[in-house]
């Protein structure tokens, strides 16, 4: 194990090392707040495991447990051993005398600002518990929301990749054999025919090319997406794509009102608020609006007149919003603006996967369609000749 722990000298270090259950071999002393050598965690901590962890850290501190006894019940509770690590250390921290919003903060890898941002503001208003189980609340929501998409896109996924393998094996391996046939015959064939020989004397010379080229367009494209005007020209191009923009929007809305709300709830003031909230929006475009909406409101305007000149919002966030500031009740009209779009993206999604699904088998089958009418149109063609003659 490697480790890193807050202590007033080497011995107390040792000290509390040993406290730990542990025999330290090395304790080399931190230099200018930056360690020789830190903790290297190889693991990770999913999104599933921190909403766990949050429901089970609420519940204990709303049953009376004080905060360092609600850690050390968790590090032995926990299954994953990098989540289990990580409280450890947080454990220390707090232990000597961190708080603990500064504790998670030195861990920002696995706790995004969203979870510190609510943990901090529960620790100030003394509403710990409370803000953990409006935190579990959002992020179940959150992880529900994932599990749905994954699962209306696992089965479109496997049509997709089964019925890739079989044309390729189709024009690989069979279409070959057909040929070297056609080619005794010595019979004119059809362009149908011709134009798949073509195809499969391309895809069996250069397939590895083909591999690397799409091994390249996956290169290039994440080599623009890691530059800001890269991902800026990215998130452009997605909100415009017919049916996927609308949807996308959506579900970028929801996050971003429902994180929102609950950090307001939570005490956070406005501006960090919308500082932290811009970052769940997963759009560039989008997230730098935000971030003019923050300058506006911090010079005094009202958040839905921002919103309303930037003409990409939709108008029930708009509306809810303007409705919000006007009746002091910001957080409220967010959330509705959730659950109202929430029942809106469960509906076009159903929508465009039912609409996804026919329309994968309809290609696939056509494309084998293709490759099996063009093998055999040639010895439909000399049967007819034959008959013919």
């Amino acid at each position: 194990m490697r480790g890193e722990l807050v202590a007033n000298t080497r011995e107390e270090a040792f000290n509390l090392i040993r406290q730990m259950g542990h025999y330290p071999l090395e304790v080399q002393i931190v230099l200018d707040g930056k360690p020789k050598s830190g903790f290297t965690f190889k693991g990770r901590i999913s999104h599933q495991d921190l909403t766990l962890l949050s429901r089970q850290l609420a519940n204990l501190l709303k049953g009376g447990l004080p905060l360092m006894r609600c850690l050390e019940a968790l590090i032995e509770h926990t299954e994953n051993k990098t989540l289990s690590d990580v409280l450890m250390q947080v454990a220390n921290e707090v232990r000597s005398g961190s708080a603990f919003h500064e504790a998670l903060s030195k861990y920002g890898r696995f706790f995004p600002p969203l979870y510190i941002a609510l943990i901090k503001a529960g620790e100030t208003a003394g509403r710990l518990s409370l803000i953990l189980e409006w935190l579990a609340d959002y992020m179940e929501r959150q992880q529900a929301r994932l599990s749905q998409i994954r699962a209306s896109l696992a089965y479109p996924t496997l049509l997709i990749t089964l019925g890739s393998i079989a044309v390729f094996l189709l024009i690989t391996f069979m279409v070959p054999r057909f040929q070297a046939i056609y080619e005794e015959l010595g019979q004119a064939l059809p362009t149908p025919t011709i134009v798949l020989m073509n195809i499969s004397q391309l895809a069996s010379r250069w397939w590895w090319a083909f591999i690397l080229a799409i091994i390249g367009l996956l290169m290039l494209y994440r080599q623009i997406a890691s530059t800001e005007a890269g991902r800026m020209l990215i998130d452009r191009v997605k909100l415009r794509i017919p049916i996927y923009s609308r949807l996308a929007m959506k579900m970028a809305v929801v996050r971003f009102a429902r994180s929102l709300a609950t950090l307001l709830r939570g005490g956070v003031p406005i501006l960090e608020a919308l500082d932290i909230a811009k970052d769940v929006l997963g759009n560039e475009v989008l997230a730098a609006e935000v971030s003019q909406v923050k300058g506006r409101v911090r010079e005094g305007e009202r958040i839905a007149e921002h919103l309303r000149a930037a003409n990409l919002f939709p108008p029930l966030l708009i509306h809810m919003v303007a409705v919000g500031e006007e009746i002091g009740d910001l957080p409220g009209t967010l959330t509705t603006v959730a659950e109202t779009l929430d029942v809106e993206v469960d509906a076009s999604l159903k929508t465009l996967v039912g609409l996804l699904e026919p329309a994968i088998i309809l290609v696939m089958g056509a494309v084998v369609a293709f490759v099996i009418f063009a093998m055999v149109l040639p010895i439909f063609q000399m049967n007819l000749m034959a008959g013919i003659r």
